[in-house]
């Protein structure tokens, strides 16, 4: 009976072992699909403002062919220009913002002197070129508050050319200032025109993390650089007489580099 009984426990536990490898067979055949979890990109988002300093080098070689001509001191370039640009996302776009900008600036030819009836004499020119404009850039990540946006802005601005001449020592007399209203030597003209322009460029970004990394960004700054393009108007002296045969070569066009920062809210 005990003989029996063994017997029929040996069976059952070779009957069952051969289930439990016929599941792990068929355990093998089963395919478990593997579930990727895009990480979900946060699009660009920025708010704020600040200052800018920019070197504009426009073609002078016209003004200074002029200015050479007449007995001026030649102008050099880059023109330093300084101002402010705000920036606002706008939402409807992912990564697109609008922008804001104005900038100014000048550059002055050194005082070149003579003597005209025993009296000493100074004479210079001063160029200076302001504007404002309206933009739109684009931001493509390239690192965690890295960005490279390019864009473009357009907008309008003035340029003007003073030539001076001024008598050595002059004070205020007879109601006018530099000079005798009788001294021919002495005077002070101004070429100026108003014109629109647009200005493709790309710009560099970077917010560091000032106040940790968990928190927001408040500072970023900023590398430019882009090719101004202006369509120039009428030449107008002293703001009222147009004149006429200036060069074309004469105008607010050229390659300009800006550094600055921004203060506001950058993600």
């Amino acid at each position: 009976m005990k003989i029996k009984f063994a017997f029929i426990c040996l069976a059952l536990f070779f009957f069952n072992g051969l289930q439990l490898i016929a599941q792990d067979d068929r355990l093998d055949e089963l395919t478990f699909e593997e579930t990727v979890i895009q990480e979900e990109k946060v699009p660009y988002f920025g708010v704020g403002g600040g200052f800018m300093v920019s070197l504009f080098s426009p073609n002078l070689s016209d003004v200074n062919t002029h200015l050479t001509n007449v007995g001026f001191s030649e102008l050099s370039t880059p023109i330093t220009m300084t101002g402010a640009l705000g920036v606002a996302t706008i939402g409807i776009v992912p990564n697109v913002r609008i922008s804001i900008t104005n900038l100014g600036g000048s550059a002055s030819t050194p005082e070149k002197t003579f003597v005209a009836n025993n009296k000493n004499y100074f004479r210079s020119v001063t160029l200076s070129n302001a504007y404002t404009g309206f933009g739109f850039d684009y931001a493509f990540s390239l690192a965690k508050s890295l960005y490279l946006l390019p864009g473009i802005t357009g907008g309008w601005g003035t340029m003007d050319i003073v030539t001076a001449q001024y008598a050595e020592g002059s004070s205020t007399s007879n109601n006018s200032i530099g000079g005798f209203p009788s001294d021919a030597n002495v005077f002070n003209h101004s070429l100026s025109n108003d014109y629109f322009m647009i200005n493709p460029g790309i710009s560099v970004e970077f917010a560091p993390a000032l106040l940790g990394n968990d928190k927001p960004r408040i500072v970023t700054v900023r590398a430019h650089a882009g090719y101004a393009l202006s369509f120039m108007g009428d030449w107008k002296e002293n703001g009222s007489t147009i004149v006429n045969n200036v060069p074309s070569g004469i105008e607010a066009s050229g390659l300009a580099f800006q550094l600055g920062f921004m203060i506001g809210l950058f993600k």
